[in-house]
């Protein structure tokens, strides 16, 4: 007789009836394991999507040359910058070299930059905005980047440190609604700039909101903002996207030959491609998303234990009925099928269940996100609700045996006289 027979079905159900709070609460704990699997697997993959989708939108010829500390991987480099390792020697002049047209013909263009977050201030009105410093390449860089009204600042102004800004549309209608805000002054540490464009409605860009950004001649944020004379990364277009290679090797050669290092192992620096960054995101976001949907099944088990607990108290409660089951004939095969069953039933009711709240949770998580104007995607693994179903199911009979044969194993007699 198979454990899911048509009879230990009724019996089973029967069973779980007669003991609706117990049951509930079992079938809760499954619950919330499974739904949490698949939630934190959905958000996961979402924000993996959103990154990826948000690099993307920089073009697939984009390089980027980053600091890194030297004789670390690029993970490690990054741990420790976030630590407080500061690598001051990638300077502008290297921007300005890899800039020469005759070395670099495949380069398009070359861009330093560096952000920051600040106070900017108008009269009254004060706003905490990102700072964004850069050279006057920086939009051919960015090709998104569209000046709506006025201009963008020339290499002139920035190299003379001229005390100019583009704002973002929203600091525009923020500080000037209603006002022509070219030629005004705003203030950012004190320092008076005088505003000589306004950017093109953007909106998100890698989950920040671009139209509440402030854009600074580099070497004046510098000398009067931030006070250093490095760069953290600029980034160069290539003519097309088959050059990364040669590009990857030969800037870093000119790379090391200014910075004096003679071991590639010892590099201050890493040049890596759209593709690599992109590579790079997948791989953290799918660790994260992993260790996440870890945590999230250590609730699995725990509803798992708790079937245990209850199968336990249950078979206590119907020591009589068990008894009186095998008197009239009933197999210990039959009393431990039964046992098997109930939680088997209990940890797919638990599982269909916590399926559909994790579909719905999800859904409404995408829907907050996106009321934030992130284009946030509603993403559902079928993997994740396959896989946390089927372990569900799985603890059903793991964790509902050891009660089950237990039950099956008592002696009749004994049953019947029990109180």
């Amino acid at each position: 007789m198979s454990i899911l027979s048509l009879k230990n079905l009724k019996l089973a159900i029967t069973g779980l009836k007669a003991n609706k709070t117990r049951t509930s609460l079992s079938v809760l704990g499954i619950v919330i394991g499974v739904a949490a699997v698949i939630v934190i697997v959905s958000v996961g993959q979402g924000l993996k999507v959103l990154i990826v989708d948000q690099i993307s939108v920089f073009g697939d010829n984009m390089m980027s040359v980053q600091v890194k500390v030297p004789g670390s991987d690029f993970g490690a480099s990054m741990q420790s910058m976030v630590e407080g390792t500061v690598i001051t020697t990638l300077k502008y002049d290297d921007v300005e070299a890899v800039r020469d047209k005759k070395r670099f013909p495949y380069i398009k263009a070359v861009s330093g930059y560096a952000a920051g977050v600040e106070w900017a201030t108008y009269k009254e009105k004060e706003k905490q905005v990102m700072l964004i410093a850069s050279d006057a390449y920086y939009p051919e860089v960015d090709g998104q980047l569209k000046v709506a009204q006025g201009r963008y600042f020339t290499n002139e102004e920035e190299r003379g440190m001229a005390k100019v800004a583009v704002i973002g549309s929203k600091i525009a209608e923020n500080f000037f609604r209603g006002q022509d805000p070219i030629g005004k002054q705003i203030k950012i540490k004190q320092i008076n700039f005088k505003v000589i464009g306004v950017m093109k409605e953007r909106g998100l860009v890698m989950t920040m909101d671009s139209d509440t950004m402030v854009y600074i001649p580099l070497k004046t944020s510098q000398k009067l903002i931030t006070g250093i004379d490095h760069l953290i990364e600029f980034a160069m277009v290539m003519e097309d996207n088959q050059h990364f290679s040669q590009a990857e090797a030969e800037v870093s050669q000119l790379l090391r030959q200014r910075h004096n290092i003679d071991d590639p192992a010892k590099d201050d620096f890493q040049v890596m491609s759209m593709d690599q960054i992109i590579e790079i995101v997948n791989t953290v976001t799918s660790v994260i998303s992993l260790l996440l949907g870890l945590l999230a099944a250590i609730s699995l088990i725990v509803g798992g234990v708790g079937i245990m607990n209850i199968m336990l108290v249950i078979v206590a409660e119907r020591t009589r009925e068990i008894g009186l089951r095998k008197s009239l004939g009933a197999k210990q095969k039959d009393i431990l099928n039964q046992f098997v069953t109930e939680a088997v039933l209990i940890s797919v009711i638990g599982g269909i269940i916590g399926v559909l709240f994790g579909i719905i949770i999800s859904f409404l998580i995408t829907l907050s996100v996106r009321a934030y104007n992130f284009d946030w995607p509603f993403v559902i693994s079928i993997e994740a609700i396959i896989i946390s179903f089927t372990v569900a199911a799985f603890f059903g009979i793991i964790f509902g045996w050891y009660p089950a044969k237990k039950a099956a194993k008592l002696n009749p007699i004994n049953a019947l006289r029990y109180e």
